[in-house]
C-alpha cells in the first residue's frame, strides 16, 4: 500500500495520524527517533528507536529483554524528564516502511544486548546497530545508512551519530517535565 493510500485509508476510516508528542509532526513508521542522553544505559552519546507500522517504538537496550516494542507513553518513560529526542526520516517513504517492517519481524529474535562488529548477527544487538540492520536487511536495494558502501561482510561498529548524520532532521520534542 502506498503513503497515499495508506493516508486515504486512515482519513476514510476516521482513525487519527499520530502526532509525535507536542509536535504537529506525523509519525511515519520507519523514522528514527534520535536521543541526546549520556548514560549508562546507552554506553555511548545517543539511543536510537525506529517506529514501525504499527506506530510503537522499536529499539534495543540491556534492560529486561534486550529487543523492545514500546508504545511511545513506555519508550518517552525510559528517558530523563525534559531529554530532547530528534525525529529523522529517510527520504524515500517505501524503503522507510520496509525497514520498519523488517525492524517489527526481527524484535523478538534479540538474545544478548552486546556490542558486536558482526553486522550479520541479529542475536547479540544494540540500539543502532539494529536500525542500520532494519534499513540494510530490510530493503531492496540494501541501504547502507552511514553511506559509505559498507556491506553486511564487512565488521565496525554503527555509532547512533552515524545514523543521525545520514537521516533528515524532521523535528524534535522534549520529553515531558
Amino acid at each position: 500500500m502506498t503513503d497515499t493510500n495508506k493516508m486515504e485509508k486512515l482519513l476514510k476510516t476516521g482513525e487519527p495520524i499520530p502526532l509525535y508528542p507536542d509536535t504537529s509532526i506525523p509519525m511515519i513508521p520507519g523514522d528514527v527517533l534520535y536521543s541526546h542522553k549520556r548514560a549508562l544505559s546507552s554506553f555511548l552519546v545517543g539511543h536510537v528507536g525506529l517506529i514501525g507500522e504499527d506506530y510503537r517504538v522499536y529499539h534495543v537496550n540491556r534492560w529486561g529483554n534486550k529487543g523492545h516494542a514500546d508504545s511511545m507513553p513506555i519508550y518517552l518513560s525510559r528517558h530523563k524528564k525534559g531529554e530532547k529526542l530528534t525525529i529523522l526520516r529517510f527520504s524515500n517513504q517505501i524503503i522507510a516502511r520496509a525497514a520498519a517492517d523488517w525492524s517489527m519481524a526481527n524484535i523478538s529474535s534479540i538474545d544478548a544486548y552486546k556490542y558486536t562488529r558482526d553486522l550479520t548477527d541479529i542475536k547479540n544487538n544494540y540500539c543502532s546497530k539494529y536500525i542500520w540492520q532494519a534499513y540494510y536487511f530490510g530493503t531492496t536495494p540494501n541501504v547502507d545508512l552511514l553511506a559509505n558502501d559498507l556491506d553486511a561482510e564487512k565488521k565496525r561498529y554503527i555509532m547512533p551519530s552515524g545514523i543521525f548524520r545520514r537521516l533528515e532532521v524532521v523535528g524534535s520534542f522534549r520529553t515531558s517535565e
